[in-house]
């Protein structure tokens, strides 16, 4: 790798930087989904109104199960609208996609603040616009620092933007959870479940706990909004291509020659891309990998309290877990490089499938233990290790596989997993015979039984893939 002294870089191309390292800082609250589900559903739990001297509940039989829709919704209007909203992204320019797009998301909090109060589906309504302000900022963000440095400076750009939502939940597990429970407040079995017949789920009940629900949620939105118009702000444009500004130091001839070879890679149209054997191997990956994480998205706190009952514990763990989150799209990044997506991918799909195959097993070991809690937070943090680099070695395989030309469209085609994601999430959760039989071991060992087949199926695309070698092996 070949480095610039500090003086040469661009230095509004490092202020852009910093500003995209803020944007998807604040957008990465998806990463304490699994901590807003516990807060969230437990006082939807509570809210109603008083009819006839009666009060009646305005969510009588909601469950953590039903935080599906949330996440489930966020995911499939960002994998729908990436195509479109990045398209129009770019007609409206940088500095005005970042800012309606952070407008949107912080509304989207600020409102569910409101929304959270009444019924749930209105809940799932405003939280979901979380989904269409990312389509905005993400690739945006992205492509704003990367622009004002050289390319062979782009991947090392690109992945510092992103460990801004990889360290997200470094913050916002803690903020959410000092806010709502700073007295570390017990969360109580649901009254209504036999645990004799099945694993029963502990809701939050205490009222200075669940009375700052709505709060959090006004709290979340106001600082979301005020990181965004400081993105806003600090990220810009380049007005001509970043490397013309920079002298040459040794050796970086060698690297523009190379930069220039790959420029002339065949790219593929997306309706030629669906006509590989590679996209759908590549797709299946990103499936196995996004189902395994969209489940322990969601369950792996609400399963963890038939544990370890320690609200704080999680915390702690959100922070642990989340900087080798931010910390591991960088090595994974750099990693490609040398393995490539094949490579990469058996190692990642390896271990994340291994861990939630064993996470059923904690329940064998004693409730409350030191045991249980440093195995639950050693696979926490193992899996947060390995699962986020699937979006570092994504973004440069599409660009391998497939060329740089239609990037952005067929980028978006290899979100429609989130399709199959949705419909896979909501047969497992919302099809009450299929999860009663389940529970949570069910669950894990579907997600781990479909990441098996992930790795397997990767494991027949080619070591290194590229471009030209796709397009004349499928007569493209």
């Amino acid at each position: 790798m070949f480095w610039y002294r500090l003086g040469d870089l661009p230095s509004r191309g490092i202020v852009c930087l910093i500003g995209g390292f803020i944007l998807l800082l604040s957008f990465a609250s998806d990463f304490s989904y699994g901590n807003i589900n516990t807060y969230m559903i437990s006082y939807m739990k509570t809210t109603g109104y008083e009819e006839d001297g009666e009060f009646i509940l305005y969510n009588p039989h909601l469950s953590y199960a039903d935080f599906l829709f949330v996440s489930v919704s966020k995911t499939l209007i960002q994998g729908a609208s990436m195509p479109f909203l990045g398209a129009l992204a770019r007609q409206m320019g940088t500095r005005i996609s970042i800012f309606i797009g952070s407008m949107i998301y912080s509304a989207g909090f600020l409102l569910t603040g409101y929304t959270s109060q009444y019924y749930f589906p209105w809940a799932v309504v405003t939280l979901s616009m979380h989904g269409v302000g990312f389509s905005l900022v993400y690739a945006t963000s992205i492509g704003a620092a990367q622009n004002w440095f050289p390319s062979h400076m782009k991947g090392l750009v690109g992945s510092l933007v992103l460990c801004g939502y990889g360290f997200g939940s470094l913050i916002w597990i803690p903020v959410q959870t000092s806010f709502v429970n700073p007295e570390n407040k017990n969360a109580t079995m649901d009254p209504s479940c036999d645990e004799t017949k099945t694993s029963c789920d502990f809701y939050f009940t205490d009222e200075s706990v669940i009375d700052q629900v709505p709060n959090m949620f006004y709290l979340l939105g106001g600082i979301f909004a005020g990181m965004g118009l400081v993105s806003t702000l600090l990220i810009s444009d380049a007005k001509e291509r970043a490397e013309d500004n920079l002298e040459m130091v040794p050796g970086n001839m060698d690297m523009e020659k190379k930069d220039k070879c790959l420029d002339k890679r065949e790219s593929l149209t997306p309706i030629q891309v669906i006509k590989t054997w590679e996209f759908y191997k590549i797709w299946m990956g990103f499936f196995s990998v996004s189902l395994t994480w969209g489940i322990l998205q969601n369950f792996s706190k609400t399963y963890g309290l038939t544990i370890i009952n320690d609200d704080h514990f999680y915390a702690k763990i959100g922070i642990v877990s989340n900087v080798f989150n931010g910390l591991c799209r960088v090595c994974w990044g750099a990693l490609y490089d040398k393995l490539n997506f094949r490579g990469c991918y058996f190692i990642l799909g390896t271990v994340v499938t291994a861990i939630i195959a064993i996470l059923p097993l904690l329940q064998y070991i004693e409730k409350e233990s030191l045991t249980a809690k440093v195995c639950y937070g050693l696979l926490m943090s193992v899996l947060y290790i390995t699962f986020p680099g699937i979006y570092a070695i994504i973004a440069a395989t599409i660009n391998d596989a497939f060329g740089p030309d239609h990037y952005q469209a067929n980028f978006g085609l290899l979100f429609t997993q989130s399709i199959a994601y949705a419909g896979a999430i909501f047969i497992i959760t919302k099809i009450p015979q299929v999860y009663a039989f389940l529970g949570y071991t069910g669950m894990f060992e579907v997600a781990a039984a479909v990441g098996v087949f992930g790795v397997i199926t990767v494991a027949f695309l080619p070591k290194k893939l590229n471009s030209n070698e796709i397009k004349k092996k499928n007569n493209l």
